[in-house]
């Protein structure tokens, strides 16, 4: 009953998680200039790799999405949002730090306030904490042998 339980709660936020990446790189991949905005007002990458990460981030994001949404290699899924999210939340976390106001961007536009940012940094902890938590919850279990695991 347990590993049903765990089993539910991986595949609801598996749903929740793939559907809000979905959507968040849907509503940027048809503006790669505000995205290059975007990330250039974070002041953290090179200027040589802004486009590059403008074009990416939103193909990236639908891809972890969907394979997160529909279950494919879901452990590889999140691992991969794990460490997108991470990025997101560390990006914010230093604007924040350094005292830059930005919008973030991370589901299309919004307001450029202080406290819209501490309301993005909040959601991208919770999102990674589900995201950490589906990969987690993914891994083969130590008495499930080589072939069986939790990530169906």
């Amino acid at each position: 009953m347990k590993a049903l339980a765990l089993r539910y709660k991986t595949v609801a936020i598996s749903l929740v998680l793939g559907g809000l990446f979905v959507y968040a790189g849907a509503t940027k991949i048809g503006n790669p200039l505000a995205m290059a905005d975007t990330i250039a007002a974070f002041g953290i990458l090179p200027l040589v790799l802004i486009n590059s990460f403008a074009l990416a981030v939103p193909v990236f994001e639908i891809i972890s999405g969907v394979m997160l949404f529909l279950g494919w290699f879901r452990r590889v899924a999140a691992l991969a949002l794990v460490i997108a999210i991470g990025a997101y939340t560390t990006a914010i976390g230093s604007a924040l730090a350094r005292g830059i106001t930005i919008a973030c961007g991370c589901f299309g536009d919004g307001p450029a306030t202080r406290s819209a940012m501490w309301w993005d940094f909040g959601r991208d902890l919770a999102m990674l904490a589900g995201a950490l938590a589906v990969y987690r919850w993914s891994l083969p279990s130590p008495a499930a042998g080589p072939t069986e695991s939790h990530a169906a």
